[in-house]
């Protein structure tokens, strides 16, 4: 730690020193201009002024026919620490085989982009500015994308439509991508107080964004199970005391979710009480429903519990999103 005593100077002005090592390494001298920012939580930050732009991070990873999964692990992996170029290097000519392993890994990533490649390299470049990217637009979006994939799960189940099945694991993968997307900007952010401060968030508020959209991705998940708990859709029919109990937990789920994701971006706790409402109605639709599973003597027994399980993992997520801004547990109980 390095104190510094403020001297007042004429007209209120309050002067400090500026350490001598950090202005070494920014190489600041006399008529250097530098930026001073007020930051979110009220702390200054100071930075020379550039002009030009920063220089971008960079790294290589060696490719390996021997381990196809590790290299899609290594690309995600310098995506989400925020690296903007990442290299894929051979000591051998890179096969037809491993260029359609990372760029099917690079679809899950968004705005990174091949720039360059050969026979024994691909070069690939992150092209988003990440001062033009929003990360509360994000959570919206992944909210609305996950929010209606569960509805449609259930739609689906309750109709037997085939169709709705299919579109729902496309619509998974979408909510993964922007996930990735908002973890990389986070990171960013947290090691670049410049790039919070535009974002408007502090390092707290920076990791609730981190649990909420990582809550959201598990709803995307649980969405997912719900169709996959039931393997010949064409057969699996829902008696009529079982259907609206379910079109009840859907509605309730997306009435909560709407609610928990209003309360974590606005921060009103008077929101919570809605989320308290939904998930206690929805908790007594649940009961019922697993004490009608439970007494069903039909072979359709597995299917209807997992899908009870993938409605509760859902309910579950949507109330710790409202908790990361209202103690809802205490609430509940």
């Amino acid at each position: 730690m390095d104190l510094r005593k403020a001297q007042l100077m004429g007209g209120g002005t309050v002067l400090i020193s500026l350490p001598k090592e950090w202005v070494k390494r920014q190489n600041i001298g006399k008529g250097s201009i530098l930026v001073v920012e007020s930051s979110v939580n009220e702390n200054l930050l100071i930075y020379p002024f550039r002009t030009e732009e920063a220089r971008m991070k960079e790294t290589t990873i060696t490719y390996s026919t021997s381990y196809p999964q590790g290299l899609i692990n290594q690309i995600t992996g310098a995506y989400l620490l925020g690296q903007d170029i990442i290299k894929i290097q051979g000591k051998e000519r890179i096969s037809y085989q491993g260029r359609d392993i990372i760029k099917n890994a690079m679809k899950q990533l968004v705005g990174l982009e091949i720039v360059e490649e050969d026979a024994y390299y691909i070069t690939t470049q992150f092209l988003l500015e990440p001062t033009t990217l929003n990360p509360e637009k994000i959570i919206r979006r992944m909210h609305l994308i996950a929010r209606g994939m569960y509805r449609d799960a259930i739609i689906s189940l309750l109709e037997r439509d085939e169709y709705l099945f299919k579109v729902i694991n496309q619509r998974d993968d979408e909510v993964d991508r922007l996930y990735f997307l908002l973890v990389r900007l986070i990171r960013s952010a947290v090691t670049n107080p410049k790039l919070a401060n535009k974002y408007g968030l502090s390092n707290i508020e920076l990791l609730d964004y981190r649990v909420a959209a990582n809550l959201l991705e598990t709803v995307g998940d649980a969405s997912v199970e719900l169709t996959d708990s039931v393997p010949d859709l064409a057969s699996f029919y829902i008696e009529d005391y079982l259907r609206d109990a379910l079109k009840n937990a859907s509605e309730y789920l997306g009435d909560m979710q709407d609610s928990a994701v209003k309360v974590f971006l606005s921060k009103g706790a008077d929101d919570a009480r809605q989320v308290v409402r939904l998930y206690n109605n929805l908790t007594q639709t649940l009961e019922k429903f697993k004490l009608t599973i439970m007494n069903n003597q039909s072979q359709k027994v597995a299917e209807l519990l997992s899908i009870f399980s993938a409605i509760n993992k859902i309910r579950r997520c949507n109330v710790d999103i409202a908790d990361l801004v209202v103690p809802m547990l205490a609430i509940i109980t």
